[in-house]
This record gives structure tokens, sequence and C-alpha cells, in this order.
């Protein structure tokens, strides 16, 4: 306790130690560095609704505040309650222990961290219950008439910085729930948002994770880190060629049918990959994912990481996209293939592998064919002979004229054998007998005439 008559300086700091002490030890939500956010901020920044303190207050945020308010009031109308007490109460049990959650201090006062921890969690609940049960909708309501607001507001509660911790949707989900439900019921709209490039996967158990995200994300990689192959390996991170490189080395590219996006496999010379559909979501919901596996697995394997990280390899020009869209492995929807590698080279920017990238045999494979002779001989002959029109009509046009040539000796050879039949036997004597110096020999349809000098 500073005294009476301390300077600001030591007020100053006694004050930051206080705050220090009570800091979370191990936050689950956290801000994106300024590394992460640089390429695409926008893709961490909610579209239309807040959820929890990061991004609360934000002017252009503000008129979802009322629909929160709305569907608090429709809940407790629903379950023919008349006051919110009970779950003030339970917000209120928790409080200190969802302030510990955050990284960084929350700035709200007890009450106002109670009320956001209350109207926020119901809406969540209330919007996925809505989502799905079109009874409970209000007909008036304008998030359900109008689909784009939905696909907002599911695009935002994907969003690494507007979580809430789990438990606090667990807790209210549950004092509220109907005899039919479980927590399941609630997860399954957010899995519908990569539907696209992710399978549908049927929910048995909620994995342990720290929020919304963190659930959705370790659902879709579930059926990949099963996959004990690609985990463990002895061999060191290495890159490999693009996917124009690895064709002009006889490489293959087939569409795989397999369950999970991640599962890549190489064999006899061909890479199978699963579709990925590129899409408007696809850069935001990737990069929160990215973010997640930075902070907060709590394990050396990152599969959304490693796998971003081997399409960028594959991808370095719009020509490698077109490759891959022409053999079925990118579905794009967004726009030209520019665009496909627009947004492939911009996730692959300051990412940070696992230290068992998931990926290893299959690069040690691929640059073990690459490295053979016969293959690197053959990308240079790909790449310095036919890498343009110009030069592939110039080497086809000396290979012509060399055929034309031969083929003009060959009939010369034969013309000149029918002229003279006897000239095939003149050109296998080994040795002619000695001849004077007075002495010509005139070899015409085998005879031999003498000259005199």
């Amino acid at each position: 306790m500073s005294e009476p008559n301390a300077d600001s300086v030591t007020i100053h700091i006694d004050n930051m130690l206080r705050a220090l002490s009570s800091a979370p030890s191990e936050p689950t939500i956290l801000r994106v560095s300024v590394q992460l956010r640089s390429t695409n901020p926008k893709a961490y920044d909610p579209e239309i609704i807040a959820i929890g303190p990061f991004h609360h207050g934000k002017v252009q945020l503000q008129n979802m505040e009322q629909h929160k308010v709305k569907y608090l009031k429709q809940l407790l109308q629903r379950r023919n309650e008349s006051s919110a007490e009970r779950y003030v109460i339970a917000m209120r049990e928790i409080e200190d222990r969802a302030r510990k959650c955050f990284g960084e201090a929350i700035q709200f006062n007890r009450d106002k961290f109670v009320e956001m921890l209350l109207l926020d969690g119901c809406f969540v609940i209330e919007f996925l219950r809505k989502f799905q049960e079109k009874d409970f909708r209000d007909k008036d309501d304008p998030i359900f008439r109008y689909r784009h607001i939905q696909g907002y507001l599911l695009h935002d509660l994907m969003v690494i910085e507007n979580q809430l911790p789990f438990f606090i949707i667990d807790l209210l989900f549950n004092m509220t729930k109907m005899d039919h439900q479980d927590i399941n019921y609630i997860i399954w709209p957010l899995l519908q948002i990569g539907r696209s490039f992710f399978p549908k996967i049927d929910i048995h158990e909620i994995p342990e994770a720290p929020h919304l995200l963190g659930i959705v994300h370790d659902i879709h990689c579930s059926s990949f880190a099963e996959i004990k192959y690609y985990i463990e390996s002895e061999y060191n991170t290495e890159k490999i060629d693009s996917a124009i490189g690895l064709q002009e080395a006889g490489i293959m590219f087939r569409k795989s049918e397999e369950n999970s996006l991640f599962h890549i496999k190489f064999k006899n010379k061909a890479l199978s990959i699963p579709v990925w559909e590129i899409s408007d979501v696809t850069e935001s919901l990737f990069r929160n994912f990215i973010a997640y596996e930075y902070y907060f697995t709590g394990s050396n394997k990152k599969h959304v990481t490693d796998y971003v990280f081997f399409m960028n390899c594959l991808i370095h020009s719009p020509k490698d996209a077109k490759l891959l869209r022409r053999n079925g492995i990118i579905s794009n929807i967004l726009g030209g293939d520019d665009m496909v590698y627009r947004v492939i080279n911009q996730l692959g920017k300051n990412t940070f592998i696992s230290e068992k990238f998931s990926y290893s045999k299959i690069f040690h494979a691929v640059n073990n064919h690459c490295g053979r002779k016969r293959n690197e001989w053959m990308v240079k002959l790909r790449r310095g002979y036919f890498n343009n029109p110009w030069a592939l009509f110039s080497v086809l046009a000396a290979i012509s004229m060399l055929l034309l040539s031969i083929a003009q000796t060959t009939f010369a050879v034969l013309s000149y054998s029918k002229l003279f039949p006897n000239f095939s036997l003149l050109l296998s004597i080994k040795a002619y007998p000695p001849l004077s110096s007075f002495e010509v020999p005139l070899i015409v349809s085998g005879h031999d005439l003498k000259k005199d000098s």
C-alpha cells in the first residue's frame, strides 16, 4: 500500500503491480498478434456483432445490441419466466473465472461484465437454436428474414477475438435446454460454415476446447489427427517445388475422395489431394483456425497450418492454381485462378508449421523422386526448350531438318545402288591385288578394263 505522500511514479507502479497480480495466468481468448494481422486485419474482426469484451462498444456493431435484449426476452417468455434473476446470479458466480480467460485486463466493472456475459451468451444460444428450429423464430425477426445476415453472424462466431469461454455457453444452454437437446445441437450450425471444404461429420462427443471456434476446429481436424503415419516422421521440414515444377518432373495430380481435407497421399508418382473449395469465407475461416493453432491447441500438431503450408508450396502462381483446378483438386467459386493464387499466397504468410510437420514424409518422398538424375534432366529439358511456343517450334524445326537430311541421304544411297548394283560389292572388298603405276582399275558392271597410261 502506498503512503499518502508517495510520488506519482510510486503510485503508478503500485497500481500496475496490483493489476498484474490479478491477470490471468493461462488465458484462452487473446487478441491476434500484429504479425498475423498484418496480411489481412479484417479477417480477425467481426462484421456485425460483438461477442465478448474485445470488440464491445464499436460503433459499427451497435445495431445488434438491441437484438441481444430481444432474444433474451423471447427466451424468458418461452420458458414462462418473468425475470432474468437466476441467470444473473449464475453469471456472478463465475465472473472471476471468466475474467481470467481473457488475455488482457477487462475494463468493465462487475455489473457491466456480468451483463455482457448474460446477453452475449444467451444471444449465441438462441441464434443457433432458431437457426435449426423455425418454430422458435419471430416472424418479424430480420435476422432470419435476410439470409445474408445469418451468414455474417455465423462468420462472426468463428472469429477468434469474438469468443466467450465455452463454459459460459455450456452453463446457459443447460439452464435453458429442452428435454431432447444436448450441447451438440447448437454446435451443428457452426460446422456448416465449412461444409463446402470439410466433410460432413457426425458429432459423438464435444472435444475439450476453450471456445466455439476451438471446438469447430478440433472436430474438423479429428479424423486427420487419427492418421499417425502422417504425424510421426523422422525427416526435417523441406519444401517442394510448385505444381507446375512437379508435373515437369513426372508427378501427376489426382483428386482424392478421402473424408478429411488434410489427408494427402503420394504413391506411384501421383499426389492424391482432396478437393479444396475456395470461396469468400475460406480466407477468414482458415486464418482464424491458424490463429487458434498458433496460440491454443496445446500441441505441436498444427493440421490447418501444415495443410496451408503444403498448398502454398504447390501454388506459386495462377498457372499452378489452374493446373490443380483442371485436375479437380481446387474448386473455385471465388473468381479466376489469380484470385485462388492470391488467397493461398496470403494465407501462407507469417505462419509457423508444427515441429512434427504433418507432411514431412510426403515432402521427402517427392523431393527424392525429383532428385533423380533422369527427372532432373527432364525438368531442365522442359524448362529450357518447352517453356514457350517459340522454343518448342525451334526444337521441332531442328528435329525436322535432321530427319529430312537423314531421309535424303538414305534415298541417295538407295538410288545409287540401283544404278550400280555391284557398288555394295566394291564397298565390301577389304583388299586389292597390287597394281602397277601404269594401270588404273575400272570396274563397270563386273568387268575389269585396263587402260595404258
